[in-house]
């Protein structure tokens, strides 16, 4: 996924306020109604990774959206204060195996595999996760960076925008994006190697968030423009509402686009291993020594 350059940031709105978040209530009906869904659909929603369960592919097929309904779950079902510190404890550990990875084989540009790999490997793990494909834009020091999801596709190989995993309670799991084809671009060093945030700020995204710069010159000065060009998004932000990661001096917007749940096994992902290693072999090389009993 490729990289735009943006120079001073013009006309930042004020922070609007939050919309106010669903009624206790309100998430109950909904969680009630997505079990319903899943009885009536007969599909076994108590294990990460159900997705992959025939009946759950077989409606993905009709209705790409009904992606969403996994991910929705990941984040409406309940959790308790063990399974949270099961989690806090166990993703930081995988995220230092996988960019370990990546520095080792200058694996640079992979976000679509290694996401796919880190979501099998947390499926596995029993840590309930959302691969999420979107824009990630980068702020500091009056100039930003762009992967938007809206952009000119350089043809196969290539994809627009940046993916990331959302694994509650982390908002944003991202081992990618210091990683992407900066070419000695040294605005890299205002990401962190590795982006693990929790209780972020819920943020209106922006067309300068979601549009690349070269493509947003050319369009009308009109702050909603995103939503007419990606009509969707509107829609995907309401599930799945865009964050803002803070380090330093550096603002980093996510703004969601789709759920992109991985259509391939662990044994399958990148297994021609143009770049990198083949998935697999960090789950038995690395999390089996290193996670073994976990796992």
């Amino acid at each position: 996924m490729k990289k735009h350059r943006q120079g001073k940031i013009v006309g930042e709105a004020k922070r609007k306020k939050l919309l106010e978040q669903p009624s206790l209530e309100a998430l109950k009906a909904r969680r009630m109604e997505m079990v319903s869904l899943f009885q009536e659909l007969n599909i076994d929603f108590s294990q990460p990774g159900f997705y992959d369960q025939p009946n759950f592919v077989a409606h993905e097929q009709r209705d790409k959206r009904f992606a969403e309904n996994y991910a929705e779950w990941v984040l409406l079902r309940e959790r308790d204060q063990h399974y949270d510190a099961h989690v806090q404890a166990i993703v930081p550990q995988v995220t230092e195996i996988l960019q370990r990875r990546i520095v080792q084989h200058n694996w640079h540009g992979a976000c679509i595999s290694m996401t796919a790999i880190l979501t099998r490997i947390l499926d596995r793990l029993g840590i309930w996760n959302i691969p999420v494909r979107g824009s990630a834009s980068v702020y500091a020091e009056g100039a930003s960076r762009h992967f938007a999801i809206i952009d000119q596709n350089e043809g196969t190989g290539f994809d627009t925008g940046h993916m990331w995993v959302i694994a509650p309670p982390y908002d944003v799991i991202d081992v990618t994006l210091h990683y992407q084809r900066w070419q000695g671009d040294g605005f890299q060093r205002h990401v962190p190697p590795i982006i693990l945030g929790k209780g972020l700020a819920t943020v209106k995204a922006r067309a300068q968030d979601v549009i690349a710069p070269e493509l947003r010159s050319q369009m009308p000065h009109d702050s909603d423009i995103h939503y007419k060009v990606f009509p969707d998004q509107r829609r995907v932000l309401e599930k799945f509402p865009a964050k803002r990661f803070i380090s330093g001096s550096t603002d980093i917007r996510y703004v969601p686009g789709d759920v992109s749940l991985p259509d391939l096994p662990l044994e399958r992902i990148n297994e021609g291993a143009r770049a990198g290693v083949p998935g697999i072999r960090v789950w038995t090389d690395d999390i089996l020594p290193t996670l073994g009993t976990t796992a």
